[in-house]
């Protein structure tokens, strides 16, 4: 095959025997799951017993870059790393930005296969051809911040990428996370305790290689046109002055700013953490991603008060509402600090503030008392409270260690009534924004594969203000427009998902793709075409999307989540938002799910991919797998 936008090669490592192998990236797998996600969920599929634990050897942790990875194609710096989670027991997996992915490329890598498990901490050391594993004793217990420093030094050279893992990781957090150039992220699933499970402690890559384009006129040409899609975007100007913290404020407009464990979507505080405030106050200057013209990632800095002298990148949307408003903390400065911890301890901010807002709730109610959290005040916001339980959650100290094991394993612990106020999708916490006022998020929480995901659609659709006839254009119903309606929504949010996945393949941003939509499944198949060589058309970007979704699917159900797990919690279908836009709304799942099993072609009682469905993506061995935990599903 003529590698053109890969390089062709997989890497293997396995820490178990502490061997390193090369071999060639397979035909069939570019042709059928493109790259990044795609590749990951296959090897995953492949390559991890059925059943195994998350945290036993014979997990493994793939890294994957895509066919666009670390050329000049717009924000295509990104990386994409799956393993079974040790949070929800099923798919697991995180994408982060940065400029780890490109540097593993120009080391001549498409994907690397971590296996076993390291008898002493190790890192990994992969410049070009040469690989080695290296003593980690030095930065075993050190800080993300502290262990991107000294294996610089110890390399000397500090142009060099890693990912690595903090605290949390090391004591296997179920949801800690990997963390590249100091606040980047992989986060969601807990794949940071993966790599503390293995003994190992970073990636190290360093490249000298390049990308061959195929095409080089039509690459350029369609780069600079979707170029200029990004610049036009309705989006573009607020993302790039404000970053993501301008979702607040839209959220808070639509009465859906997650507040206090999701009990209202409404926060009396809310101007004390607006993207203004934060622009104006905190916001020092933007920066960018590898190839990214948007540059939403901020840099921030408190110069006055408690928390004078935090600075470092975000917080964003997400870990402004998770570590604020969840919370009841109304303080950017108190924010900017707790996410500087969560990036240095290595944890998710998204299910660190939901399992503290959880625990806030549980005292709130008096499920626990202050005695049971080692005298932790956990009162609706209170910020030292959050910064405590976060250090507490990191080191698995008293109360945090029962929190390091997330929401859903929390309240099993607790008893009682606590199982009422987890919240959680198949075992993964819910991301800032209240679903109530948005049925296919709402939708898309339910049915995604790694849990409550916002990004496994992201269907943006239902909040961007367009006329009826748009929704009719796209989506079949003059209703698809409206968020608190039902119509239309299972559509939306199967074409999104399949989107989603072939974009997480390619790999590109989804902020150059879901925010108002400057490049559609038409544009990234030109682009790829010019890049790759080969004929792919927006049919193929679809079905290719579609194809690695249901393999997702079905490795779930291979590991015992089926159609009971295809649910969101009863806060956000039984109760109804208590005050502002969406008063009165709940998510009316049952109304939209039939549907949706029927336009994926999976079967309505078991939700299990039908044969038709299957043989036409070319999953019938993948099915066959399957089927003899039918009865558990």
């Amino acid at each position: 095959m003529r590698w053109r936008g890969y390089k062709g090669k997989i890497l293997r490592v396995d820490l178990t025997k502490c061997k390193v192998f090369k071999e060639e990236l397979r035909r069939e797998l570019v042709h059928l799951f493109l790259g990044g996600r795609g590749i990951c969920s296959k090897l995953l599929f492949d390559l991890t017993p059925m059943g195994v634990d998350a945290f036993a050897p014979e997990n493994v942790l793939i890294v994957a870059t895509g066919p666009l990875t670390g050329t000049i194609a717009p924000t295509a710096g990104r990386y994409h790393v799956s393993s079974k989670s040790p949070l929800t027991g099923g798919l697991g997996y995180g994408n982060s930005g940065g400029y780890f992915g490109p540097e593993l490329k120009y080391a001549g890598y498409d994907a690397l296969i971590v296996q076993g498990r390291s008898k002493k901490p190790v890192y990994l050391f992969i410049s070009d051809e040469e690989v080695l594993l290296r003593d980690a004793k030095d930065i075993w217990g050190k800080d993300t911040f502290e262990t991107d420093r000294i294996v610089k030094e110890e390399i000397g050279d500090w142009e060099a990428q890693a990912i690595y893992i903090g605290q949390a990781g090391e004591r296997m957090v179920r949801f800690a996370a990997i963390i590249n150039n100091y606040f980047r992220a992989a986060a969601r699933t807990g794949i940071g305790a993966v790599m503390g499970s293995k003994k190992l402690k970073a990636i190290v890559v360093r490249g000298t290689g390049s990308v061959s384009i195929e095409k080089q006129g039509r690459f350029m040409k369609a780069v600079k046109e979707v170029y200029h899609k990004i610049y036009s975007d309705p989006t573009y100007p607020s993302l790039s002055r404000y970053g993501t913290p301008f979702l607040v404020d839209l959220a808070y407009l639509g009465g859906g700013l997650a507040t206090r464990n999701n009990q209202t979507g409404i926060f009396e505080k809310y101007e004390s953490i607006s993207s203004h405030i934060f622009k104006d106050r905190y916001v020092v200057k933007s920066k960018g991603c590898f190839a990214c013209p948007i540059h939403c990632g901020k840099y921030a800095a408190v110069e006055t008060g408690k928390y004078k002298g935090t600075c470092g990148g975000g917080p964003e949307y997400e870990s402004i509402v998770c570590l604020g408003s969840k919370t009841g903390v109304g303080k950017l400065d108190a924010v900017i600090y707790a996410n500087k911890l969560c990036n240095m301890y290595g944890l998710d901010t998204i299910s660190t503030g939901d399992v503290i807002a959880f625990a806030m709730e549980l005292r709130d109610k008096k499920i626990v008392m202050d005695k049971d959290t080692d005298e932790v005040r956990l009162k609706w916001g209170n910020e030292e409270a959050v910064i405590e339980m976060i250090r507490k959650i990191a080191f698995r100290e008293g109360f945090g260690n029962i929190l390091a094991e997330g929401s859903m394993r929390a309240a099993e612990k607790i008893g009682g009534e606590a199982k009422k106020y987890a919240l959680h999708v198949k075992g993964l916490e819910p991301p800032a924004y209240d679903v109530r006022t948005a049925k296919a998020f709402g939708l898309s929480w339910a049915t995604a594969t790694r849990g409550a995901d916002h990004l496994a659609a992201l269907p943006n659709f239902e909040l961007l203000g367009y006329p009826p006839e748009k929704g009719v254009e796209w989506f079949g119903s003059p209703k698809a427009v409206d968020p608190y309606s039902t119509e239309g929504k299972p559509y939306m949010v199967v074409w999104h998902e399949n989107f989603a996945a072939a974009v997480d393949s390619a790999i590109i941003c989804k902020y150059t793709t879901f925010s108002a939509y400057a490049i559609k499944p038409r544009d990234l198949a030109e682009i790829l075409s010019a890049a790759t060589g080969m004929n792919i058309n927006e049919a193929w970007i679809m079905e290719t999307g579609e194809r690695i979704f249901n393999l997702e699917k079905l490795f779930n159900l291979r590991e015992g989540i089926g159609k009971r797990d295809d649910k969101l919690p009863d806060r956000f279908t039984k109760e109804p938002l208590p005050e502002g836009p969406g008063k009165g709304q709940v998510v009316e799942l049952d109304q939209m799910l039939p549907e949706y099993y029927k336009l994926r072609g999976w079967d309505p009682e078991t939700s299990i991919p039908r044969k038709e469905k299957v043989n036409k993506l070319g999953l019938e061995d993948e099915l066959t797998l399957i089927m003899n935990r039918r009865e558990k599903l």
